[in-house]
């Protein structure tokens, strides 16, 4: 029988239903030894596991046989030469050992049924839900969560920072002509004052709410160890060209006298700490939080 013939039968025999290939194509099941893409048939860029065929058990039962080339060892399912790979113009014919088949299976894990891309894409699933359910709990803050209708800058502009400094000195002004200890401002109390402040506004707007205890605490962060003595907030609203518009110290004395008045009066505080934020509103008014503890 000559070399073709012998090819013909052998490339029968491969194309059968007991194919030993370890890998075939996702997309045109052709069989392939490795796993080694794109596929030399179609181009696709992903194989799978091949089904292992399982024996008979007839004794004498000879596994199918597969053609080998001799210089890059790429096992081929015909004896059609010349090598995929290489080009080597020969091709060995060998039957696979069952070890093969054992060495395989016994490697074989879920990690290798998963594309990489599927693991970076689960990764980063997890990493997002993390961060959202973070962010949801108040833990953390994503961009654009934290925006608050109105300004946290100015009031008609007026420096609502410098205001503040400047609450805080008007207030003590007062308990101070009552013969009352001076307030003592702390940043924790502030990030907590600002964080209620911010939460009415939102409020009021119909985009947030005020924050729990729970987040009120973590922005005092232990600052307060007996809690806040007490919360104040009030509105303020003023026409245009009022007194109170012309400087920061002008808008805090207003305030500063609300203050008092909502507060029912100046009393002796147990505590000395303080946090003011204020606020405008997008109504055209000013809000502002005193925090006391």
């Amino acid at each position: 029988m000559s070399g073709g013939d012998s090819g013909g039968e052998d490339g029968a025999a491969g194309s059968g239903t007991g194919r030993s290939a370890k890998w075939r194509c996702a997309w045109c099941d052709k069989p392939h030894d490795r796993n080694d893409p794109p596929c030399d048939n179609c181009g696709h860029h992903k194989f799978e596991k091949a089904v292992v065929p399982v024996a008979p058990e007839d004794p004498d039962h000879e596994r199918e046989p597969v053609w080998v080339c001799p210089e890059c060892g790429r096992v081929h399912q015909k004896n059609s030469p010349p090598c995929s790979r290489c080009g080597n113009a020969e091709l060995e014919r060998q039957i696979p050992d069952e070890s093969d088949y054992d060495e395989e299976l016994s490697g074989t894990s879920y990690y290798d049924l998963l594309d990489a891309r599927y693991l970076v894409g689960l990764a980063f699933a997890l990493v997002a839900g993390a961060v959202l359910v973070l962010a949801l709990l108040g833990v953390i803050t994503l961009p654009g969560m934290d925006s608050v209708p109105g300004s946290a800058g100015e009031y008609r502009g007026v420096n609502l920072g410098e205001t503040e400094t400047a609450l805080v000195a008007a207030v003590n002004d007062r308990r101070a002509e009552a013969g009352l200890s001076e307030y003592e401002r702390n940043g924790n109390v502030d990030d907590a004052a600002r964080l209620y402040n911010q939460g009415l506004v939102s409020e009021v707007a119909g985009t947030g709410s005020i924050p729990s205890g729970e987040r009120l605490g973590r922005a005092l962060d232990g600052t307060c160890d007996d809690g806040v003595e007490r919360i104040t907030p009030f509105t303020r609203s003023f026409d245009e060209g009022a007194a109170a518009l012309d400087s920061p110290e002008a808008l805090a004395g207003a305030l500063a006298d609300g203050y008092t008045a909502e507060a029912g009066g100046l009393s002796e505080a147990e505590s000395d700490l303080v946090g003011v934020d204020v606020h405008a509103g997008p109504d055209g008014s000013v809000y502002a939080t005193v925090f006391v503890c």
